[in-house]
């Protein structure tokens, strides 16, 4: 007798943003940097490609201290100079250059370089490029952030992805074979996240046929 068909919920619980699954790879300096109490003024420019775990990271210093550290993204329509009134040791600035070319919002990101530096803070701000790249309209904004010290987040290699998906999967209530990392690595899209996204596909094809995730059926699902 064949197994009853099992039509998964849509509903999913989304993925909480914190270090314990967040994969360090190669940034484990950047890593301690960011994670600890400032006792001086530092200012950091954090740069790398998309998927590589950027806004990750600040989501997850914000999570692992919210008396602490406070995470805002300039992308935000509302950000402006009223964004942000708090006194927390570190302050976490995404999407930094969508604000190039607004005179109020770049004025606001001088005020938060203003404040960290008065308070013996931590200014972190993070884009897809360096300091040098990005154009704003103040040039002491200019100045300042290409100042910074600057970081470049080294994506995750292979061996980095597969504890990534093993992670995710464990999350889920299940293991995923070596053997099937392996194939899936060798033959697939490795972008991080594409595979989080064949990773979800996998999941959902898993729960309706009642099946493990096995090479057979990634190559049925994913047609690798």
């Amino acid at each position: 007798m064949s197994r009853p068909y099992q039509v998964p919920l849509s509903i999913e619980l989304p993925l909480i943003q914190d270090l314990n699954n967040f994969v360090v790879g190669k940034n484990t300096e950047l890593v301690k940097l960011v994670t600890r109490s400032p006792k001086r003024f530092t200012g950091v420019w954090l740069h790398g490609p998309a998927g590589c775990g950027r806004s990750h990271l600040l989501r997850a210093c914000r999570r692992a201290q919210p008396e602490q550290v406070a995470y805002l993204n300039a992308a935000d329509a509302e950000f402006g100079p009223q964004s942000y009134s708090g006194s927390h040791a570190t302050v976490m600035l995404d999407d930094v250059a969508a604000i190039c070319g607004n005179r109020d919002q770049e004025e606001a990101v001088m005020g938060l370089y203003q404040r960290c530096l008065q308070n013996d803070g931590m200014l972190v701000c993070v884009h897809e490029e360096p300091a040098a790249e990005v154009d704003f309209l103040l040039p002491d904004l200019n100045s300042r952030m290409r100042s910074l010290m600057h970081f470049a987040m080294s994506p995750l290699d292979d061996e980095d992805k597969a504890e990534l998906l093993k992670h995710r999967a464990k999350m889920r209530g299940y293991e995923l074979d070596d053997r099937v990392i392996h194939y899936w690595l060798t033959r697939g899209p490795r972008d991080v996240s594409r595979l989080l996204v064949d990773l979800d596909a996998l999941d959902r094809a898993s729960l309706s046929h009642q099946k493990k995730v096995t090479i057979a059926l990634l190559k049925q699902v994913l047609g690798y």
